[in-house]
């Protein structure tokens, strides 16, 4: 899991440039959590704070919803990301 970033989010990629006024992760409602666009997520007893994990699934959500943009690299986002991810990882 990741931290939410506070103000301006920066790509950490080596060689990109690329910045949002705020983390595009905030620009979706949290499936898990129901948090808030614009609101940290929260943790299963309901507290929320600097220390409380954005859930991967919300990350997944901004992607899919183009929150992020395009990669300058082209190096980022779910279409490029390996096919084996889809795989079921047992049967």
């Amino acid at each position: 899991m990741a931290h939410i970033v506070k103000g301006e989010a920066f790509c950490q990629k080596p060689g990109c440039a690329k910045s949002w006024p705020r983390d595009p992760v905030l620009e979706v409602v949290c499936p898990d959590c129901k948090a808030a666009v614009g609101a940290d997520c929260r943790r299963p007893s309901g507290h929320s704070g600097p220390f409380v994990e954005l859930h991967a699934t919300r990350d997944i959500l901004a992607d899919r919803e183009g929150k992020y943009g395009p990669c300058p690299l082209g190096f980022c986002g779910l279409d490029r990301a390996s096919p084996q991810l889809g795989l079921p990882l047992f049967d």
